[in-house]
């Protein structure tokens, strides 16, 4: 489990920097509420993928 909690951690924080960065750049306003709108819907999906991997990739 520690690998996954590494990989997870290392995902947000890349995934939210390149958000905050990218928001920054091409409005040059930074909204906290859509930043965590943002971070629930990518942590939803990523859990989301991994269950369908594990799902797909289990022993019948």
């Amino acid at each position: 489990m520690d690998l996954r909690r590494n990989l997870y951690a290392a995902a947000f924080v890349g995934a939210s920097l390149s958000y905050i960065f990218n928001v920054l750049a091409f409005t040059g306003t930074f909204d906290v509420f859509r930043w965590v709108v943002f971070a629930a819907v990518f942590l939803g999906f990523t859990y989301g993928f991994e269950r369908l991997i594990e799902w797909q990739t289990a022993p019948a």
